[in-house]
C-alpha cells in the first residue's frame, strides 16, 4: 500500500502486476494479516485506489502505510502461462542444446531483473530472468529452458 487517500478510509495501492485480476469488488485480500472484503476498487492516475470492508477513516488506514496488500496463493487469479517467483525455486535448468546445469535453489531480485541461482555439477551458476535468456518455463514438467548464447563453466570459445 503506498498510502491512504481521502478521509474514507480508501487507500492507494501500486499493483505488482496491474493485468493481474484479483483486484475485484468482492475479492479478498490481507492487509497487515488481517483479511477484507473489497468492496470499491477504481484507478487513478496508473494506481488503484481500494475501498475495504471494515475501514472508514483515514486515521484507520493511516498505520499501513507501506505494507504489501497480499491476496491468498490459493486464491490468486493467474494467467494460464503465468506462474509465480516461488514456483522457479527447484526447476532444472535445461540448455537449448539439452545440458544440464542444475536446478534452481533461489531467486534474487535485484531490481532490473530477477536472478536465478543455479546449483549442479559445475558449481554454481547465475542466470539472468531475461527474454534473450530465458527461452521457457514449463512448471509442470519441472524444467526452466535457457539459450545457449552464454558460456557455462569451464567451455572454451
Amino acid at each position: 500500500m503506498l498510502r491512504p487517500h481521502g478521509n474514507t478510509g480508501e487507500l492507494r495501492v501500486a499493483p505488482f502486476n496491474p493485468d493481474l485480476p484479483n483486484l475485484q469488488p468482492e475479492g479478498e485480500v490481507y492487509l497487515q494479516g488481517r483479511r477484507r472484503r473489497i468492496e470499491r476498487v477504481r484507478w487513478d492516475r496508473g494506481r488503484v485506489l481500494l475501498k475495504l470492508e471494515g475501514l472508514e477513516r483515514r486515521s484507520q488506514v493511516e498505520d499501513a502505510r507501506g505494507e504489501l496488500l497480499e491476496v491468498a496463493e490459493d486464491e490468486l487469479l493467474l494467467q494460464a502461462d503465468a506462474y509465480l517467483v516461488s514456483d522457479i525455486v527447484g526447476l532444472e535448468v535445461m540448455t537449448a542444446e539439452g545440458r544440464s546445469l542444475g536446478h534452481v535453489s533461489e531467486v534474487l531480485s535485484t531490481g532490473a531483473n530477477d536472478v536465478y541461482v543455479v546449483q549442479g555439477p559445475s558449481g554454481e551458476t547465475l542466470i539472468p530472468a531475461i527474454a534473450s535468456v530465458v527461452e521457457a518455463v514449463d512448471v509442470a514438467a519441472g524444467v526452466l529452458f535457457i539459450t545457449n548464447e552464454l558460456t557455462f563453466g569451464d567451455e572454451s570459445s
